[in-house]
Parts: structure tokens; sequence; C-alpha cells
């Protein structure tokens, strides 16, 4: 199971990886902080939530790797659907490049189809 620092979702199930990606299930619980006050009656995962995610998992793939990687950037995130409390979720990473830059393709899936996908890009920590 990859932790979060901050506690407030956990990477469980992991059901693939290999050294160019992983795939990952996850359930972010009702009572998680993310969903306070975004929005009453009508809780989604925030955005930033799912970034959250996604980087937590970048590092997660690195250190399987014996590897360490400071995040550089994140782009072309398109949110597409929302993630409703204890929708089931899985992420997906590809990772790309070569030797000190690479960076990782990433879709999280839910329920009805894709929630949301981008790029984060990464520098090795020598």
């Amino acid at each position: 199971m990859i932790m979060a620092d901050e506690k407030w979702h956990d990477l469980d199930h992991i059901t693939q990886i290999d050294p160019d990606g992983l795939s990952v299930d996850t359930v972010v619980r009702s009572d998680s902080p993310w969903f306070s006050g975004h929005f009453p009656g009508w809780p989604i995962l925030p955005g930033i939530a799912m970034l959250s995610m996604v980087t937590q998992a970048v590092r997660y793939h690195e250190q399987i790797r014996n590897s360490e990687v400071r995040i550089t950037g994140i782009k072309r995130v398109r949110f597409r659907l929302p993630i409703r409390p204890d929708d089931p979720i899985t992420i997906s990473l590809s990772r790309t490049g070569e030797d000190k830059e690479e960076s990782y393709s990433f879709r999280i899936s839910v329920r009805e189809g894709i929630a949301c996908t981008g790029i984060v890009s990464t520098e090795r920590i020598i």
C-alpha cells in the first residue's frame, strides 16, 4: 500500500507494476477531508487531490526502481469527469524519457470513464 503523507487517502491494491509504469486501484472515502467544503450537498474530489495521488504514485514507482525524483511540472491536465465519495478509481502511469529527465503520462479512471489525464515531468535526483 502506498500511504499518503497527509493521510487523506491511500493508494492501495497495486494491480500492475513494471519498469515503465504502474496501475493502482483506490477509493477516496466519504469521510476524507478532501471532500470537506468541496461542494456541500454535492461533494466531488478536488483536482488538487487527484494530482496529489498521481505524484504520490510517481514517487512510489521511482522508489521501486531504486530511484528518487523531483516533480518539475504537471502539464496538459484535463479534468473530464467528477469523482464522488467512495467511487472506485484507477490511476495508470506510463513512463517515458531517458536518463535524468523523464515524464509520466497519467490517466485517472472512474466507473463512468476517464476522470483526468495529464503529464508529470520529473528530474532524477542523483
